[in-house]
């Protein structure tokens, strides 16, 4: 999918410290000092112990097997803060892509009417199909009907009539978001309409009505789902125009975030999620990826619809889901798999918002969790319907940093360096209070400042590298 997680691999754990490497710097320094000695001796053999001789050389070679075993501490410790970085980034990556694939609307109500009233009556399996009864084309058959902007002012006024009971029962005032979706052309025409009839209805809420043409559902739908605040109310319909054959269908979502919902109804709540841009020439691994993210229980049963896809790519559906162990309501639609093309009509990117809204009304029927896919010469897009939390992520491993000891170690070389710097140009200074409050607080300000510093450092020169390494894996 076009978002999905790039398959960045983790590092393997850095080799840890050795308590035998540290013994044989001391052993090599304290060699290398007798060869030091040896070699620098007077003529006369060495001096006695008494002598002033052996302090200084002493003092040189603990402060050098100090230094080593602190650069060797500190390269240790910028290797295991290079790999701990890059292995928290991607355990932080595949939260982040899994945070943001659980993100829904949850569809408190709904209004689903199409000119085939039977339609998901048969594809329940709860009504026989009679083959010889025609579907009409028309909805509500008792009423005139004027083709055009008249049909759509009048399909108007029936979802807004039907669902506004419920909106009055959950949110009788505040904004409103309101989404309008057709098949018509003129968009002005239609807005001036809706406006026109909205107003009328003396209607509590203050709204932001929004006019979108036929297409699928794409990143605006996805930006109410990230950051919207406030209930949404989506109506899309194809009504009767002059000379048109296609069936009609209306439908009304009333969607609200659901941190507006009690703890007790978020639980069986049914939820609409993300739209993912789909690759429908590779659905096994683009299902895959779907199932992967968990927005429902991969043991739960699915139901799947599909509209646009292509011959192939209808014949392969079943193996696939079968290949992926994804259990199927084999006794609705044709083993769980429903082609809306031929179930209905071809509503082309229209067709979304009527899978969405007869997914909906099939829930009555018993399927909770459904998966929806549609293309257009536009692109394609699989959304995910479902009464079952997503799955907590299983990823929740957090891996300590790694100790800053050689970062220790250097802070408290540094500190004696420059104690020792301080005691030989400033003696008085150094052994007053005021050296030793200088000491206490350059220990105080450096014993963590390296090791920030370090991390800092290593993240600003390697964040590139693992930007770089999520855009070569083949995703975005």
């Amino acid at each position: 999918m076009g978002w999905s997680l790039p398959e960045i691999p983790e590092k393997e754990p850095a080799q840890p410290w050795s308590p035998w490497v540290c013994l044989l710097i001391i052993v090599l320094g304290i060699f290398a000092g007798l060869v030091v000695t040896v070699l620098t001796s007077p003529a006369a053999g060495l001096p006695s112990l008494s002598s002033g001789y052996w302090l200084p050389l002493t003092a040189r070679t603990f402060a050098c097997i100090s230094a080593a075993i602190a650069v060797y501490s500190f390269w240790w410790e910028m290797q295991a803060t290079r790999v701990w970085n890059w292995n928290e980034w991607c355990r932080g990556m595949r939260l982040m892509w899994r945070r943001r694939g659980h993100q829904h609307l949850v569809i408190l109500s709904h209004v689903f009417i199409s000119s085939d009233k039977g339609l998901l009556a048969r594809l329940a399996h709860t009504q026989v199909e009679d083959s010889a009864e025609v579907p009409p084309l028309t909805l509500l058959p008792g009423e005139p009907l004027t083709p055009g902007i008249s049909r759509f002012e009048q399909l108007s006024l029936y979802l807004i009539s039907k669902i506004k009971p419920s909106l009055l029962q959950r949110y009788p005032s505040g904004p409103l978001r309101v989404v309008v979706q057709t098949s018509g052309n003129d968009k002005d025409r239609e807005s001036l309409s809706f406006h026109h009839i909205w107003n009328a209805g003396a209607v509590p809420w203050k709204a932001e009505i929004q006019f979108e043409d036929a297409g699928l559902p794409s990143g605006d739908w996805n930006q109410f789902v990230g950051s919207t605040r406030q209930p949404t109310l989506i109506l899309a319909m194809h009504y009767r125009q002059p000379k048109d054959v296609l069936p009609e269908f209306a439908c009304a979502l009333f969607l609200m975030p659901p941190s507006m919902l009690n703890p007790g109804e978020q639980k069986n709540a049914l939820r609409l999620f993300r739209a993912m841009p789909l690759n429908s020439g590779a659905l096994m691994t683009e299902i895959g990826e779907l199932r992967d993210m968990e927005q429902q229980p991969a043991g739960k049963k699915h139901l799947v619809w599909h509209s646009g896809l292509s011959e192939a790519q209808r014949q392969s559906m079943c193996r696939v889901l079968n290949d992926l162990s994804v259990s199927l309501y084999d006794c609705i639609g044709t083993g769980g798999v429903i082609d809306y093309d031929t179930a209905s009509a071809r509503y082309d990117g229209l067709a979304g918002w009527a899978m969405m809204g007869a997914a909906a009304s099939m829930a009555a029927y018993g399927p909770g969790c459904q998966l929806i896919l549609l293309e257009n010469e536009h692109g394609a897009w699989a959304v995910t319907l479902g009464n079952a939390l997503p799955v907590v992520g299983r990823d929740t491993s957090i891996a300590s940093p790694p100790f800053p000891g050689g970062s220790i170690l250097v802070a408290l070389l540094l500190n004696a360096g420059l104690y020792s710097l301080l005691i030989h140009y400033f003696p008085s200074m150094a052994f007053s209070w005021v050296g030793i409050m200088t000491l206490v607080l350059s220990l105080v300000l450096t014993l963590p400042g390296i090791a920030f510093v370090l991390r800092r450092i290593t993240a600003h020169i390697q964040r590139p590298l693992f930007i770089r390494s999520a855009r070569q894996s083949g995703k975005e």
